[in-house]
């Protein structure tokens, strides 16, 4: 039980460890947008988007694993 417990907490550290860093990735994603025109602008636009739903995704995933077993 006390694996379960650790892992579940590291889980917990790495979703927030990942929507700590969401700033800095739209910072970056929205300098580089700035380069770029058409449908790589809108691409680029939509990269934190997508970081904050893999990250949830990954702790939503880890965290069901570990409490079905």
């Amino acid at each position: 039980m006390a694996s379960k417990i650790g892992d579940i907490f590291m889980t917990f550290l790495l979703v927030i460890i990942g929507l700590a860093l969401t700033p800095t990735v739209a910072t970056s994603t929205t300098t580089a947008a700035a380069a770029l025109s058409g449908a790589a602008a809108t691409l680029a636009g939509l990269v934190p988007l997508f970081w904050v739903v893999i990250i949830l995704a990954i702790g939503i995933a880890a965290v069901y694993i570990q409490l079905q077993h």
